[in-house]
């Protein structure tokens, strides 16, 4: 066999092929049962790589399973907060449903100024009547003023007599300088000059000084009502007999003193009626006792309230008037209560002030109805002092003239 250099040497390989292809071409079968190259190289590093596709698999499965996971997790998180801001909403609109109506169903604290508000009409009807019931002497417990309120007028002379009676029980100290010590002032009066000053009807007669009362007692009433009888004295002429009135001149003077009485009922009346109105009355006394459970009314009442207020737990019409508007306007406790109103509250009490300034209103009307008929008799009067000289003057004309005829 030829031999060749190293170089030149051929792998049993390419001799194995060179040699068949030399030979005859023959089809063989081949089964190959192992390959170190393929077992020694390439089948580790394919496990290598089928490991490494497997560890790969493995921690996408991880990353998969964790974003599943977490995704839930957001989504819980989400739906959790979802509902926690429904059940927020759903709190916050059962909250302001709870609260309107509070405001428009609840019954508020100042409930009780509507009754005190309601009541003033009873107390203006019991005002009327004790009005009617003074005129007739019921309520003066002084016997001498009583009876100038009742019994038929004397002479005027009689009624100047008992009017001097009269003040000798409201001696003040201009009296007592100047005839004190004798029957008609022999001490100073606790009312001094109760049966003569103007302040008797409009503050209630007392010591120099005092503050306003606005429901009367007892003594500042008989007081009022002797102040009344001096500033309109119905003595114009006595009262006659019944053998007197048969005669021609007698009808005659029953007509005028009739006339004089229409006149002087007229000028007594506003007077009787601030006397009536200064009278306690029974229709306060409930009313006021829902109107104390208010604290800022309370308040004001142990402020202003007369002294006959606080011991009967009453009030005249003129007082009750001027609380229930004093009690408002007057009272800083009140603008506190008024700041803690809103919604309905606040709606209601401003109707309610509207309404009582809507009453005040009415109560002026009517005093100047009443003022206008005053003035309207007055008018009268007047006309009459001008006009009956001169008609007389010209009735006399006439009857000279008919006698010059004749």
């Amino acid at each position: 066999m030829k031999s060749y250099p190293p170089a030149m040497r051929l792998s049993p390989l390419v001799v194995l092929v060179l040699s068949a292809l030399a030979s005859p071409v023959h089809a063989v079968s081949v089964v190959v049962t192992s390959s170190v190259p393929i077992e020694t190289q390439v089948a580790p590093v394919l496990g290598q790589m089928s490991g490494t596709l497997t560890g790969m698999a493995a921690t996408q499965q991880q990353i998969g399973a964790a974003i599943n996971q977490n995704g839930g997790k957001i989504a819980t998180q989400i739906e959790q907060a979802a509902q926690a801001q429904r059940d927020q909403d759903i709190f916050a609109r059962q909250t302001e449903r709870l609260e309107r109506s509070r405001r428009t169903y609840t019954i508020p604290d100042s409930l009780c100024t509507e009754s005190g508000s309601g009541m003033a009409t009873q107390v203006q009807s019991r005002a009327r009547a004790r009005q009617s019931a003074l005129s007739r002497g019921q309520g003066i417990s002084n016997a001498m003023i009583r009876q100038g309120w009742t019994a038929p007028a004397p002479a005027p002379e009689q009624t100047a007599f008992r009017a001097a009676g009269v003040h000798a029980d409201y001696c003040d100290a201009t009296d007592m300088a100047a005839y004190g010590g004798t029957g008609v002032c022999t001490r100073l009066s606790e009312l001094p000059g109760g049966d003569k000053r103007f302040t008797s009807l409009l503050d209630g007669a007392g010591a120099e000084g005092k503050a306003p009362d606005l429901t009367f007692d007892q003594k500042q009433t008989d007081a009022a009502m002797a102040y009344a009888l001096n500033s309109a004295p119905a003595s114009a002429g006595k009262q006659l007999s019944k053998g007197e009135v048969k005669s021609a001149s007698g009808r005659q003077y029953i007509g005028l003193m009739t006339q004089y009485e229409a006149v002087n009922t007229a000028a007594r009346e506003p007077m009787l009626a601030m006397v009536a109105s200064s009278q306690p009355s029974e229709a306060t006394r409930d009313v006021l006792k829902e109107v104390m459970q208010i604290p800022s009314a309370a308040a004001y009442f142990n402020q202003t309230a007369s002294d006959e207020a606080r011991r009967t737990g009453m009030m005249s019409e003129r007082e009750f008037e001027q609380f229930d508007v004093g009690r408002r306007y007057a009272n800083t406790d009140y603008q506190t209560d008024l700041q803690a109103m809103d919604g309905d509250n606040l709606a209601r009490e401003s109707i309610r002030v509207q309404a009582q300034q809507n009453w005040l209103l009415l109560g002026i009307k009517q005093q100047l109805q009443k003022g206008n008929v005053l003035q309207g008799q007055q008018l009268g009067l007047n006309a009459n002092e001008v006009y009956r000289p001169q008609l007389q003057a010209k009735l006399h004309e006439l009857s000279a003239g008919g006698a010059r005829n004749d």
